[in-house]
């Protein structure tokens, strides 16, 4: 009796077992190799959109900078990628710079903001042209690698290597400036 009932046992466990495999190959022929191969894909991008994102930073309770993009996708190194964003600036007496560019991308670590392509930025009475601009958020800086032109009502300049710190409002160029003023306003000097 003993062993009929563990031979039952064994031939029931092998019943299960075989079973459980052929309703998970069945399983499995059902969701496709197409719908496998999809799911894959998913895992390699995150797919992480945002229409209309704003991001916001505060420095000593006081709004430092706003981030505005028409939209913004996750990228898999963490960092975001923005399509038409536009920075407002904000220096210590409230006087906003907006900046314009056709893509940027923020790393949200160090809040950083690399812009690129038609980089435009409306400073005073003149307005900055270049391809390439960083914020640089731990410096509280603007800064231009490369090439800028800047045109004002009576002011033009060409030069490179760029850095305006939001807080001093203080422009530093580094690799040299052309400028042209046609009404100057300094002491001592002539048109």
């Amino acid at each position: 009796m003993k062993q009929r009932a563990w031979r039952m046992v064994k031939w029931a466990s092998l019943i299960i077992s075989v079973g459980s495999v052929l309703l998970a190959a069945v399983l499995m022929g059902l969701e496709g190799p197409t719908e496998l191969a999809s799911k894959a894909v998913d895992k390699e991008r995150p797919r992480t959109k945002v229409e209309s994102p704003v991001l916001i930073e505060r420095k000593d309770g006081d709004v430092a900078w706003q981030l505005r993009a028409e939209e913004a996708n996750q990228q898999l190194d963490g960092r975001m990628h923005l399509i038409k964003p536009t920075l407002l600036l904000f220096t210590e007496d409230e006087r906003e710079i907006p900046i314009v560019s056709e893509q940027a991308w923020f790393d949200p670590l160090k809040r950083d903001i690399h812009f690129q392509d038609n980089v435009t930025v409306h400073y005073k009475t003149w307005v900055l042209y270049t391809e390439v601009m960083i914020y640089k958020n731990a410096r509280d800086e603007l800064y231009i690698p490369g090439d800028f032109r800047v045109k004002g009502e009576t002011l033009r300049a060409r030069g490179k290597d760029l850095r305006l710190n939001r807080q001093t409002e203080q422009l530093t160029v580094d690799q040299g400036i052309w400028i042209e003023d046609s009404k100057p306003q300094w002491t001592g000097v002539m048109p």
